[in-house]
C-alpha cells in the first residue's frame, strides 16, 4: 500500500488531481452505502476519505480514544486537533466531548469544509478551521509556510491538543514551531498527545534489517521515504524530538513506539509520544 501510495503521489503530485480520481473510483460503492443506509452520516464518503486507514479506522479510533482517556481526558475539556484531516476523529469525539468543545484545523480545505457542513452543523461545540499553509501534495498554492505558522487561538485555551499523523510528514523546523504553538495555547498542566516515527538505534536496526513497513533512508540530513517528496514520510531523530518539545515548554511523559518499524509488541503503528505542558 505504500508504494501505490508513493506511486501515485510521484505520477500525480497535484492533490486536486489524485481527489478527483478517488471520487471517480468510488462513485458505485458511494452510491451504494448511501442506498444501503450503511454510512454513517458523520463520515466521509470514500471518495473523499484522503486521510488513510480508512479500512482499520475504527479500531484505531477506539484504541485513541481509550488513550486519551486513560491519560485524563473528560467530556468537559477543550480538545485542539492539530490536522483534522476531514473530521474522522472527531466524529468519534462527539459521544465523549458531551459538554467540553473541540477544535480542529487542517491545510485541506475540502476537509474542513465537509466537516463543517456535517458535524459542526449537528455538534456546534465541534468547530474546523481551514489553514493555509503550504504543502508541496496537498496545498501548494500557499504563502505560509509551516515553519511561521501561527495557530488561530489564544494563549492557554486547550486542555488536551493532539496531532496524530501530522508530525510524520513535515520538517524538523516545521515540527519545530508546531510543538511551540501547541505549548502556547495548551493550559499549563495540559497533555498534547503526537505521532511520530521516531529514529532510535532500535528502528535504525529494524530498517536496515528490511523489518520496517517503511524504507526510511538519510538524504540531506534527513530520514524520509522518497528524497523526491520528502513529506511522504519523515523520520525524527529522538533525541532531537526530545530536546524541541522541551525548548517549546513541554515535559516529555511518555512513549509508545509502535509497529512501522517491524518491532513488537506495540501500541499502535506509529510511536506515540505524551507530553505535559510545563
Amino acid at each position: 500500500m505504500n508504494l501505490i501510495r508513493l506511486a501515485a503521489k510521484r505520477i500525480f503530485p497535484d492533490f486536486q488531481s489524485r481527489l478527483r480520481i478517488r471520487r471517480i473510483a468510488n462513485s458505485p460503492l458511494d452510491a451504494l452505502d448511501t442506498l444501503m443506509g450503511r454510512r454513517n452520516p458523520l463520515l466521509p464518503p470514500r471518495g473523499l476519505w484522503f486521510v488513510g486507514g480508512r479500512k482499520n479506522y475504527a479500531t484505531s479510533n477506539e484504541l485513541f480514544i481509550g488513550y486519551l482517556a486513560g491519560l485524563g481526558l473528560q467530556p468537559e475539556h477543550a480538545v485542539l486537533d492539530i490536522g483534522c484531516g476531514i473530521g474522522v476523529m472527531a466524529a468519534r469525539l462527539v459521544d465523549y466531548l458531551t459538554i467540553g468543545r473541540y477544535e480542529g484545523f487542517d491545510i485541506v480545505r475540502v476537509g474542513t469544509d465537509w466537516a463543517t457542513a456535517h458535524i459542526t452543523s449537528k455538534h456546534p461545540n465541534f468547530r474546523f478551521l481551514h489553514a493555509d499553509v503550504y504543502n508541496r501534495h496537498y496545498n501548494p498554492a500557499a504563502a505560509v509556510q509551516a515553519e511561521a505558522y501561527t495557530f488561530p487561538y489564544a494563549n492557554g485555551q486547550f486542555d488536551f491538543a493532539f496531532a496524530k499523523s501530522v508530525f510524520t510528514h513535515m520538517t524538523p523546523q516545521a515540527v519545530e514551531q508546531y510543538l511551540r504553538e501547541s505549548a502556547r495555547v495548551i493550559k499549563p498542566g495540559g497533555t498534547a498527545i503526537v505521532s511520530a516515527f521516531l529514529i532510535n538505534p532500535e528502528s535504525i536496526e529494524l530498517i536496515q534489517a528490511k523489518k520496517s513497513s517503511l524504507a526510511l533512508s538519510i538524504e540531506d540530513g534527513l530520514w524520509v521515504l522518497d528524497p523526491k517528496f520528502p513529506e511522504t514520510a519523515i523520520g525524527l531523530l529522538e533525541p532531537d524530538f526530545m530536546d524541541w518539545c522541551r525548548a517549546a515548554g513541554f515535559q516529555p511523559k511518555n512513549v509508545s513506539y509502535g509497529s512501522w518499524c517491524g518491532r513488537s509488541p506495540y501500541l499502535s503503528y506509529q510511536d506515540l509520544i505524551v507530553l505535559t505542558r510545563i
